[in-house]
C-alpha cells in the first residue's frame, strides 16, 4: 500500500509556458487588437486579433505571429504603425 502514490501520482504542471501576453493594444474603435507576446528567449512578437462580439476576440487569418522584435516597445510601435490596425485596411 505505502507505494501505490508512484502510480497515481499527479503530472507535474508546467511551470513555464511557450510564451507569456505582456498586454493587448486596441483600435480606435475597438474592432481590432494586437496581442503582445514575449516568449522564453526575450523575443517579442504580435498577433492580429479582430472583434467577434461582445467581448471576444480571435485570431486575424491563421494567427500567425508577426515578428520577432527586440523589446515590447519595438512590437508595439510595429503593431500601431499599420493601417490595418487603424482603419481595417490590408498594407499588401
Amino acid at each position: 500500500m505505502a507505494s501505490w502514490h508512484r502510480f497515481f501520482r499527479r503530472a507535474a504542471p508546467s511551470n513555464s509556458p511557450e510564451y507569456r501576453v505582456a498586454f493587448c493594444l486596441y483600435s480606435p474603435d475597438g474592432k481590432r487588437c494586437s496581442e503582445v507576446r514575449e516568449r522564453r528567449d526575450g523575443a517579442t512578437y504580435f498577433v492580429d486579433r479582430v472583434w467577434v462580439e461582445g467581448t471576444t476576440f480571435k485570431d486575424r487569418g491563421r494567427g500567425e505571429e508577426v515578428g520577432p522584435y527586440q523589446s515590447l516597445k519595438a512590437a508595439e510601435a510595429a503593431a500601431v504603425s499599420r493601417p490595418w490596425f487603424h482603419r481595417g485596411e490590408d498594407s499588401n
